[in-house]
């Protein structure tokens, strides 16, 4: 079946409008490859994700603790179907574009995680995200027990010492592991990260059309957080997108202002970055837009 693209906008508008853990987290990964790549069937992905359903259903038929179950998801996913991490063309777009990880088999982690998320689902066990920095994990839950995977490396089974080794990895020595790293990332969080792979990405070779598109596509999916209209409006105003971007940024005041929310003042620099910009329009004298647009991206390690 191969969805025009007005149908997909708004599979992914609905998306926006739903309660995240209702969410189909990799039909909805699956329809943001597909805006990339038009014109390609998605009957062959589909079919893949029903083969994956059924080898964890066989598999995994007994599986109760969640050790057993991890150990179902790697011979699955790894030993099975050879899903690894792509370490030698990490960056590669294609390493976050769904169809492109299940037709090469490799992935970053954000987009193998959610193979894996789906695989475990699908079986009716517990199995969410991890909010680790620069490099995603996953949560497998037992009857009464809890393990930590990484699908980048082969499904590894994560203990403590292994996240502590991962993060000073990763920050270079400057960080410890907190809490904050372990707790856990919703799928409609997970598929901001996902989009913001591909932004910072862009930004970094200055590929601004492919960025604002993923700008574009958060939105969709995650319209009640003003940021990424004001990432957009931002990023439209330096890439001489004067009059979309005032539009963007215009309405992040409006949505600013009616903030109830907002008790503490935290949008108050969004909204002088907004002020200053509006007004230095007209004499191009614009903000670095590479300071004001961020998210965690998966990151080599």
């Amino acid at each position: 079946m191969i969805l025009t693209l007005d149908k997909k906008i708004e599979f992914l508008k609905n998306v926006g409008e739903i309660q995240g853990d209702e969410i189909n987290i990799a039909e909805t990964a699956l329809i943001l490859a597909s805006l990339d790549r038009p014109g390609v069937s998605m009957q062959k992905y589909h079919h893949h994700f029903e083969t994956l359903n059924l080898d964890i259903a066989r598999d995994g038929n007994n599986a109760s603790t969640a050790k057993e179950r991890a150990k179902v998801l790697t011979k699955v996913m790894y030993t099975r179907h050879e899903y690894k991490g792509d370490e030698k063309f990490y960056n590669d777009l294609q390493n976050i574009n769904l169809m492109s990880v299940i037709d090469r088999r490799l992935g970053l982690p954000i987009s193998l995680g959610i193979l894996y998320i789906h695989a475990g689902l699908s079986q009716g066990w517990n199995v969410e995200g991890v909010n680790f920095p620069a490099h995603f994990l996953i949560r497998v839950y037992g009857t009464s027990d809890q393990i930590i995977l990484d699908p980048f490396h082969k499904g590894k089974i994560m203990d403590a010492y292994d996240l502590r080794k991962l993060v000073v990895t990763i920050s270079g020595g400057n960080q410890n592991l907190e809490q904050r790293h372990h707790a856990q990332l919703g799928k409609r969080e997970i598929l901001v990260r996902l989009l913001n792979n591909i932004k910072i990405r862009c930004l970094n070779v200055s590929d601004f059309d492919l960025a604002i598109n993923a700008l574009q596509r958060t939105i969709y999916i995650d319209p009640g957080n003003v940021k990424h209209r004001f990432e957009l409006g931002m990023l439209q105003v330096h890439t001489e997108r004067a009059e979309k971007g005032k539009k963007n940024l215009q309405d992040c005041l409006d949505l600013l202002d009616n903030d109830i929310n907002d008790i503490n003042g935290k949008n108050e620099n969004m909204k002088k970055h907004i002020l200053r910009t509006l007004k230095e329009i007209r004499s191009y004298n614009k903000q670095n837009v590479f300071e004001l647009i961020n998210g965690d991206i998966d990151k080599g390690d």
